[in-house]
């Protein structure tokens, strides 16, 4: 592998690096802030308890999606394009009307979850769900302005710290439910954490927002085709968000009404936080190589695009695989040392999802092109397919096989996705995978686990396990060296990614004079 990079596709490599940083940062801050406040709510709740939790959250996230009307998704695109253009005016023209937009529906729809509050408690049997969702309710007008505008803002023009510290913000606040908890406050005080959390967040996005609209001093309505292109892909990302959405929801909701309590909710959820927390690294990286995707499509330089496309993949696949592997084998002192021993439940469906977060972290970067290239009816075309498919596994196997039933949908549905999207996505371009660095990171992954597997013959205390798992992923790093998967620039881009600039600096390739 050449050490020698273009000057414009090293720029670009820098900014996804730079912006990957601030991503993977912030998602390993939301997981991790997930994980702890999940552990201590399961604590003290217990699995009945957390799964009624857990499905007022899973209802709240429905009436999410309804109100973003898939502003999401067209306003990460639409900023990406006029920045790639140089197009400040028309730029602020869309900001402020999707901000006014965004604004009506969330209100509306927050409205609606207020009203149907009491018919959705009485469904489930459960009175204290109807407080919760209540309280949900007053708080999902920050919120959806937060996710659906402010972050999808700061993503489309590569501003990743500025999503980073609004999701700190509100990460941050959220940790208040473990001290509501250890106060003695019932499910009621911990929900409403998050409107304070939600609220605040807002404030701290809007002025960090001005800072980016207000210097743009003119403002311009582009073109009527321009408009009628961004009106539809808003419609392919709501429609496609919808079918996501009630199809995830579909699982937890089915699952909460099949089985025999609803602690199997909560295992369904435990592992999806878990899994969540091991894909975190893939997410960050295409979440960063959005708009350098539409960049690249604006300006037609394909050979940069794929040379940048697959050095995402290579490092979405070298970081993904030991993390997949290891949590695999470490399942059972995991979720021991996290979580009480009625809480093994979970292992059954963190496993099934590993499988989904292996491929769909690998491949993320490559399934990003059709959203990033403004194709996003296609992309919609493999979120309704996988969305259908959902809905007919959850009536197969969660009867059968409840929380690990509910995983195994989860997988199916990610396999199919992936698939339809690739299909489309080879109408556009060549799909260039790395499959040496794929195959020496399995090795390199699979010698990892035979270490772990060595250590765990003698492991007697559960504080040894973080210490066992540091020394894997410090081997696993040692043979990726050894079998020259990655070089010089790739280690440039990691210390970009940590955050370690000088250093960075240090080892990169000496310019030519």
């Amino acid at each position: 592998m050449s050490d020698e990079l273009p000057n414009e596709l090293n720029e670009e490599r820098v900014k996804v690096a730079s912006n990957s940083s601030y991503s993977f940062l912030g998602s390993i801050v939301n997981y991790f802030t997930s994980f702890f406040i999940g552990l201590f709510l399961a604590r003290f709740l217990g699995p009945t308890n957390f799964g009624v939790y857990s499905l007022a959250v899973t209802i709240w996230s429905m009436f999410l999606t309804f109100s973003s009307i898939g502003i999401n998704g067209s306003l990460q695109y639409a900023v990406s394009r006029y920045k790639a253009r140089d197009d400040r005016p028309a730029l602020k023209w869309v900001a402020k009307n999707y901000l006014v937009l965004i604004t009506i529906t969330s209100v509306s729809l927050s409205v609606v979850m207020l009203v149907l509050a009491g018919p959705i408690a009485s469904f489930y049997h459960e009175p204290i769900l109807k407080n919760l969702l209540i309280i949900l309710a007053v708080g999902l007008t920050f919120y959806s302005l937060v996710s659906s505008f402010y972050q999808s803002l700061f993503s489309g023009y590569q501003l990743q710290k500025y999503r980073f510290i609004v999701n700190a913000t509100l990460d941050l606040i959220r940790v208040g439910q473990i001290l509501v908890l250890y106060l003695g406050l019932s499910l009621i005080g911990v929900i409403s954490v998050y409107d304070v959390s939600y609220f605040i967040a807002f404030i701290v996005a809007f002025f960090l927002a001005r800072r980016i609209i207000n210097h743009i001093k003119e403002i311009r309505k582009p073109a009527d085709e321009e408009r009628k292109e961004l009106r539809s892909y808003s419609a392919f990302t709501y429609t496609g968000s919808l079918f996501s959405i009630f199809y995830s929801s579909f699982i937890v909701i089915i699952l909460g009404f099949i089985a025999p309590d609803l602690s199997f909710v909560g295992f369904y959820r435990i592992g999806l936080v878990l899994s969540g927390l091991v894909g975190a690294p893939g997410g960050a990286i295409a979440l960063a190589f959005f708009p350098s995707i539409t960049k690249m499509f604006e300006k037609k330089n394909y050979e940069h695009l794929y040379r940048l496309m697959k050095d995402s993949i290579r490092f979405s696949a070298l970081i993904t695989i030991p993390l997949v592997f290891g949590a695999a084998v470490a399942v059972n002192p995991l979720i021991r040392l996290f979580y009480h021993q009625e809480f093994l439940g979970s292992v059954g469906p963190f496993l099934v999802l590993m499988a989904g977060v292996l491929i769909s972290s690998i491949l993320s970067p490559l399934t990003t092109v059709l959203s990033a290239s403004g194709k996003q009816k296609y992309s919609m075309y493999s979120t309704i397919s996988g969305a259908a498919a959902g809905i007919a596994l959850s009536i197969l196997l969660i009867p059968r096989f409840f929380s690990t039933g509910a995983a195994l949908v989860s997988l199916g549905v990610t396999v199919l996705t992936i698939l339809i999207n690739l299909y489309f996505t080879r109408r556009y371009i060549e799909i260039k995978l790395p499959w040496g660095a794929i195959v020496k990171g399995v090795i390199a992954g699979l010698l990892m686990v035979g270490f772990i597997l060595l250590l765990l013959a003698n492991f007697t205390r559960l504080i040894e396990l973080p210490f066992i798992l540091l020394a894997a992923v410090l081997l696993y790093i040692f043979l990726l060296y050894l079998f020259r998967a990655i070089n010089r620039s790739d280690i440039v881009f990691i210390l970009l990614t940590v955050r370690l600039g000088k250093l960075a600096k240090m080892l990169e390739p000496s310019k030519k004079i």
